[in-house]
């Protein structure tokens, strides 16, 4: 089930969606979902890894957090260059 959202947005703004939008074939509210979505993904991935350095979190709830698998977690961070602090029990989750 969808429900509308109305936002409030700067003209230049709205423009630069409308350019987009007609660039990648897309409706304007298709190119703003997308970005919603894809903004939100990485936000939560954001959130998990900043928590997960300041060791508030394990890197099991990280995952959980980001929505994604710890193996996939893990390789996002390798790609980042952010240090685990993983320990066996970490190792054997994955496995």
């Amino acid at each position: 089930m969808t429900k509308q959202m109305n936002l409030r947005l700067e003209k230049d703004l709205i423009k630069e969606l409308e350019e987009l939008a007609e660039q990648e074939n897309l409706d304007r509210s298709a190119l703003v979902r997308k970005i919603l979505i894809e903004g939100l993904q990485q936000e939560r991935l954001n959130f998990a890894l900043q928590k997960y350095m300041m060791k508030e979190i394990s890197i099991e709830r990280a995952a959980e957090i980001a929505r994604v698998s710890m193996h996939d977690l893990i390789l996002k961070m390798s790609q980042l260059g952010i240090l685990s602090n993983l320990n066996m029990e970490d190792f054997k989750k994955i496995l």
